[in-house]
Formats: C-alpha cells, structure tokens, sequence
C-alpha cells in the first residue's frame, strides 16, 4: 500500500477499461487522482467506485483528448487543485481495424488521432507541467501488435503503437536529463470481463494458444505494470517498453 502516496496522477480513459482498473488500483496506492475521459457518465462511476474503495476525491475532466485545448485543461486542473503534476497515464484510445489495402483515410486518420496524436498531446502537456519540478512519470500506452508481430487487419493500429515506442523513447533521452522518466506497456490481446468496458465489449477471439502462461491479458495486468512504473520503485527505469504479454512474443 501507499506506493503512490501523495502523487498527482492524471489517468486517461479512465471511463471504463485500463483506465477504471488503474484508477482504483492507483486510488488503494494513496494517489491524488485526476481522471480524464469524453464519457462524462463512465467516469462518473469511476470516480464513486473509487471513492467507495480508498476515499478521496478525484478530479474529473471530461474532453476530447486528441484536441490541444482539451489536455491543456486537464493538466491545469491538476494543478489548480494540487500545484503539480507528478505521473500520467495515457490509457485512453480508439482504434478502427482493417487490412491496409480495403482502410480508408478517414479510419487510417481516425486511428493515429485516438491512438498517437493524444498520445503526444497528453505528454506534451504534462511535459510542461513536470519540467517546473524536474520531475515526473509518463507512462503510455503501445502494444505488441506493431513494434514485435504483425497482426492481420491492425494497419493504422500498428503503426500507431510502433510510433508510441519511439516517442516514449525520445521523451526519456530528452527529458531524462530533468528528472522526467517516460516508458510504455506492451499488452497483447486484452480480455475483459463482463461491464469492464462501456464503449466496446471485447473478448477473446481465439483460445490462448501460443502464450506460455495460459490466458489472455487482463486490464488488471497493465494497471499494475504502470502502478510500478509510476512508482518510486521504478526511479532508474525509463525510455523502456514492459511487454504484458504471458510470453506470447518469445513463444
């Protein structure tokens, strides 16, 4: 307990999904929550579970996140409320899928604008808020689909997430100097349970043959790959990606 005692940290998509996992699960480790997310009524039971879970009372930000304006109100929120910002976790996004030949640009557009532009949009604003402290956390969110296998019809999905290990890379060589940290999370094929997620219902579409460890992710094995991430604990620990995968990429 108390991993993240005290420790600004705004949590994107945190509506449903990864997001509402690693809110409560950053909620129980005493982080100062400031949720964000375009589902106003989503986060609104975000916020309850975690209140009724460790007490507290997050921020909530409801936005479009691939727009400027929209981070530069959420990270003014977390300011306005606790004077800084020390961790961000950028667990919101959208995907659209299709093999490269039959994508349309406006799929192609949609999917780097939820997956790779409020990608760098959250970590340029945050960026700005952790240089006055030299200090922070950027945690984000890749995929092994993109930079370790190829995944049929993952086209604008793949590239996004490949580009998001090279941006995260970037952020700890340039910011490293700072005291700003920046790694991502690699999950394979995540597997929700029954209401985990509000916008899509997700479930495996194939037995997890080929993962060494038996099953598929879970949105709980990401939120606590990035609770260690944001943590202390993880203070010499930057510009890498942690692969969530059961072994699947080394099978």
């Amino acid at each position: 307990m108390d991993r993240l005692d005290g420790k600004v940290s705004i949590v994107t998509g945190a509506a449903s999904g990864q997001g509402r996992v690693a809110a409560e699960v950053f909620a129980r480790e005493g982080a100062l929550l400031v949720l964000s997310d375009l589902d106003a009524e989503g986060l609104k039971e975000t916020a309850q579970l975690v209140t009724r879970q460790a007490g507290g009372d997050p921020v909530l930000h409801v936005g479009d996140l691939t727009q400027e304006a929209a981070n530069q109100e959420l990270v003014d929120r977390a300011i306005e409320r606790h004077g800084r910002l020390d961790v961000l976790y950028n667990a919101a996004g959208l995907v659209r899928f299709g093999s490269l030949h039959e994508l349309s640009l406006e799929d192609w557009r949609f999917t780097i604008d939820h997956e790779l532009t409020i990608t760098f949009l959250g970590c340029k604003y945050a960026l700005r808020a952790m240089l006055r402290a030299e200090a922070g956390s950027i945690i984000n969110m890749s995929s092994l689909s993109g930079p370790y296998r190829g995944s049929q019809r993952h086209a604008a999905h793949a590239a996004t997430k490949a580009a998001i290990v090279g941006l995260t890379r970037q952020i700890a060589v340039e910011y490293g100097p700072r005291g700003i940290r920046c790694n991502a999370i690699a999950p394979s094929l995540i597997e929700y349970a029954p209401g985990q997620r509000r916008i899509a219902s997700q479930t495996a579409s194939h037995p997890p043959e080929g993962i060494p460890l038996g099953r598929h992710c879970r949105p709980e094995d990401t939120a606590h790959c990035a609770l260690y991430l944001a943590s202390d604990e993880a203070s010499f620990v930057t510009g890498q990606v942690v692969l969530v995968d059961g072994g699947s990429a080394i099978a």
